[in-house]
């Protein structure tokens, strides 16, 4: 099928262009410039090339309403994300064919703290502040994309890991700086899990499933994880062996604020959340390395080298 991808160029996008592509689909992906390493990288998968800003609609919404499913990843990861965010979904839906397929990227962060309960896609939502936003733009696409036909997916990602990526690869770099591995908050919280390979395949999944029509799938969120929590803790811990830190060192709430904003209190949620649904309906099953064994082997690799 023609797919069309915004964020491929990103950790999770790369991996599902990967898995697009070896499946044997048509794959444009919108980049800002096509001459940077990562738009060049997927070129040499294959992937056909877009040259436009998620700021602008305009620019790709044509292209991606071609296409027979858009799986919609980017975010400018800045204050201007929910409005930027929704205007490229509406655009998208609004050019998009009846019958076509639009994935939309959600997080397990709309969940807030589940105080130790594994927290279902039928769980009330507590969103952290930095994606409090989301909620409403998630029923903005299924309700838009079910007046016009189209066959629309939310999926809400676990913390992503894999190859040195994501926020692993984040704290990983500060800590070969600093020479601590720095955890927000009381160092008692969990985190659900996937690898970035799982996810791809879940994408695949589900813009498969619902471009052929699934009822099953069109117009359900699903979680995507494939370990229900796991102890911060511990990753600290392995974090810390694999890039030869000295310690893993507790970084109060109040004080990673001033650093970091409203991503500290995403960093010290403490979650449980079951991705049963997922396994049920999509028929997704991971295979990927557990979190907690991914980080300890990573200092044999080179973070993003996809070793």
């Amino acid at each position: 099928m023609k797919l069309f991808m915004t964020g491929g160029t990103g950790f999770i996008g790369q991996a599902v262009a990967r898995k697009a592509i070896s499946l044997g689909h048509q794959v444009t992906a919108l980049v800002r410039e096509e001459s940077s390493p990562a738009a060049s990288a997927l070129a040499r998968l294959g992937v056909t090339l877009h040259p436009g800003d998620l700021r602008e609609p305009q620019s790709f919404a044509a292209t991606a309403g071609a296409a027979d499913g858009v799986v919609h990843m980017a975010s400018t990861n800045d204050a201007s994300a929910a409005a930027v965010d929704e205007a490229a979904a509406v655009a998208m839906l609004s050019h998009l064919h009846p019958g076509a397929a639009f994935v939309y990227t959600s997080g397990t962060w709309v969940y807030g703290n589940t105080e130790g309960e594994p927290a279902t896609e039928a769980s009330a939502l507590n969103s952290t502040p930095l994606v409090a936003w989301r909620p409403a733009v998630e029923q903005q696409v299924l309700a838009l994309a079910a007046r016009r036909s189209i066959a629309a997916v939310i999926l809400r990602p676990a913390m992503v890991h894999g190859y040195g990526g994501g926020v692993f690869g984040m704290h990983a770099g500060m800590a070969r700086q600093t020479g601590s591995v720095r955890v927000v908050g009381g160092g008692r919280n969990h985190w659900p899990a996937v690898h970035v390979d799982d996810l791809a395949t879940a994408y695949l999944s589900a813009v498969e499933q619902a471009a052929s029509g699934d009822d099953q799938v069109a117009g359900q969120i699903f979680n995507v994880v494939a370990e229900e929590a796991v102890a911060v803790a511990e990753m600290g811990e392995a974090i810390r062996a694999s890039v030869g830190a000295e310690r893993v060192e507790l970084w109060p709430l109040d004080d990673a604020r001033q650093s970091l904003g409203p991503f500290a209190d995403a960093l010290a949620l403490d979650q449980t959340v079951s991705g049963q649904h997922a396994r049920r309906v999509l028929a997704w099953e991971p295979h990927g390395p557990g979190l907690i064994a991914d980080l300890s082997v990573q200092k044999h690799d080179e973070p993003g080298s996809g070793a």
